[in-house]
């Protein structure tokens, strides 16, 4: 059986070694879009279809390019993106005669093939295929921030690095000055914003983390790096780091992703969750999705 994990996981330590740190590109053209429901990718899927060398945003199978009246290029080579199929309670019952096991995931994922609308010929481009921006960035930014539900008290010091306390529920950031740009602002109150998600007043996160104190703590800068690149995205400002920290960082993840090959696709699930509650789009106390 394919093991979707470890293929993932080879695909980002692929890019990580080649110097490319995919949850941290700029995403100038929009995120990934499905050319036949129109909807955005989500979670993991944004950074294997948003670091791909292309310059449309949107994505369809080869089974739908034909139904839309085009067709794939000889030789093109397709993308591979996760799907989950939830399990009926059907299908939990026949796993637990089968194996004799009572808990099961409620979900299991499943690789499927897209190609980027520059693969294909025969398919008129979307009017929208180079996104038109209806706010300038930095606004766009801001009001992520005034969007978020139960925000977590913000202030500003003398430090050089930022912190959120979840005891006290208070996030803490170097004074503007100090930041080189509004972009690493943004970038950085975003990845304090998805560490506050966690919160019980929140997503209550931390009290679903499993693992000894270093898992736990790797398993949450992860999500908040995801949560701050998909906010980044949406908001389309730069999200970029210093080279002098780069190489040492991508050894960093690399090591944690070879000792674990499901985190990457948990924490992407739990971050993309994150982004949704600080964009207003889910209410609290709800439970964490199934992404293992």
């Amino acid at each position: 059986m394919l093991d979707i994990y470890k293929t993932v996981t080879d695909r980002i330590l692929k890019q990580l070694e080649a110097g490319q740190i995919p949850w941290r590109k700029t995403w100038s053209i929009g995120i990934p879009k499905s050319l036949t429901t129109g909807k955005e990718y989500r979670g993991f899927n944004v950074f294997v279809l948003g670091t791909a060398p292309f310059s449309s945003r949107y994505w369809t199978t080869y089974r739908q390019a034909q139904r839309l009246g085009g067709h794939v290029r000889k030789g093109e080579k397709a993308t591979p993106v996760i799907y989950w199929k939830w399990r009926t309670p059907q299908d939990i019952q026949k796993l637990r005669e089968k194996t004799g096991k009572e808990s099961f995931a409620p979900c299991v994922p499943f690789l499927s093939s897209v190609f980027n609308l520059d693969q294909v010929e025969g398919i008129t481009r979307p009017d929208d295929d180079i996104q038109q921006r209806q706010q300038p960035p930095l606004e766009l930014a801001q009001s992520v921030f005034a969007i978020m539900p139960d925000k977590p008290e913000i202030v500003h010091a003398t430090i050089t690095e930022p912190a959120y306390s979840p005891l006290q529920d208070r996030i803490t950031l170097p004074n503007l000055s100090q930041f080189v740009s509004a972009d690493e602002y943004f970038a950085t109150l975003y990845h304090e914003l998805t560490h506050s998600t966690g919160h019980s007043r929140r997503l209550n996160r931390f009290a679903h983390s499993d693992g000894d104190r270093i898992e736990k703590y790797s398993f949450e800068e992860l999500v908040a790096e995801f949560g701050a690149a998909f906010l980044c995205a949406f908001a389309g400002i730069s999200n970029q780091m210093s080279d002098a920290l780069q190489a040492a960082y991508i050894e960093g993840w690399s090591r944690v992703f070879r000792q674990d090959t499901r985190i990457l696709i948990r924490a992407a699930a739990a971050a993309q969750r994150a982004a949704d509650y600080i964009r207003g789009k889910v209410i609290a106390d709800q439970e964490l999705e199934v992404a293992a």
